[in-house]
């Protein structure tokens, strides 16, 4: 059996990082943040959004370099995972948080200015990343941050999922 991939996506500030660290120590999955890489797999960085532009080649080359290369399985967590193809992802997490205000607060903290602020709320509002995965047709699951999900809980969720 092949490694696992499960990607982790979602508007930015929904919880992504700490479900990835939760699932990576749960499951003895290796993590890909990609925070570390974005200037490595983008064609730059877009001063008028805010963030790099990525390549999704460079993005899916890195995966599948990252997955050859642990023991079980690869948790990526990203605001565009939900991009990769759905032959290399077996499990597709979409975070959101249908608490909009709480949403606001927490870009609020990570310094987001008043446009990235609406354009990430707009994202979520129309459930961007969530559509996005079902086109690409990933085999999706959600989990709402706004709402208490007890971590056992989350992780049968997930077991039961991936059959594991």
């Amino acid at each position: 059996m092949s490694n696992i991939v499960i990607s982790i996506s979602g508007s930015p500030a929904t919880g992504k990082s700490k479900l990835a660290g939760l699932l990576a120590k749960e499951l003895h999955f290796s993590r890909l943040d990609l925070h570390d890489h974005y200037k490595d797999i983008s064609i730059g960085y877009n001063r008028s959004k805010q963030c790099y532009d990525v390549d999704l080649k460079k993005f899916e080359k890195l995966v599948k370099e990252k997955v050859k290369k642990v023991e079980k399985g690869l948790i990526v967590d990203s605001h565009i995972a939900h991009l990769l193809p759905q032959k290399l992802v077996d499990l597709c997490i979409i975070i959101t948080c249908s608490d909009l205000k709480k949403l606001e607060r927490r870009l609020k903290k990570k310094k987001y200015s008043k446009k990235k602020i609406r354009e990430n709320l707009d994202a979520e509002i129309f459930q961007v990343c969530l559509n996005e995965a079902k086109e690409k047709g990933h085999k999706v699951i959600t989990f709402d941050t706004s709402k208490i999900n007890k971590k056992e809980d989350i992780t049968k969720k997930i077991r039961i999922s991936l059959d594991i």
